[in-house]
């Protein structure tokens, strides 16, 4: 090979690297990030499947660390405390440790539509659980 070519071989990959590099920003995840503790059960259909469960969200891996409301359950105050729809099954236990990704919607809600004689509702967002597992905080 001659000179020329190396020069040019050379270039294009110098282009492409270039290239590739320009103007590219950092993947951002189209949801929140958080862990926390099971706190508890909204009670509201004859279904449990159907029913919220309350979390309290202890750290966020997003920007944002304030999703949720406070609420006082038992006798005891949480600061960000959201209901969950989409938890997993294994998980669906007070003072079980979670780690979720889910979005959440902008304003606290109260369930309506009940099924049960005496429900048990909290006016607190709702975050659409998309993964969940155990943390390890």
């Amino acid at each position: 090979m001659n000179q020329k070519n190396i020069m040019l071989i050379l270039s294009i990959l110098i282009f492409f690297i270039v290239e590739g590099c320009n103007n590219k920003y950092p993947f951002k995840v189209p949801y929140n990030m958080a862990s926390g503790y099971v706190i508890g059960r909204e009670r509201c259909n004859e279904d449990v499947s159907k029913d919220y469960w309350l979390i309290e969200i202890v750290s966020s891996a997003s920007a944002i660390q304030q999703y949720g409301d406070t609420l006082t359950l038992n006798g005891v105050k949480y600061t960000n405390a959201i209901k969950a729809t989409g938890l997993s099954e294994s998980l669906k236990k007070v003072g079980e440790k979670v780690a979720i990704d889910f979005n959440i919607q902008g304003t606290a809600t109260l369930t309506m539509g009940c099924s049960v004689d005496t429900p048990k509702r909290y006016q607190l967002k709702v975050a659409e659980v998309i993964n969940s597992g155990r943390a390890s905080f």
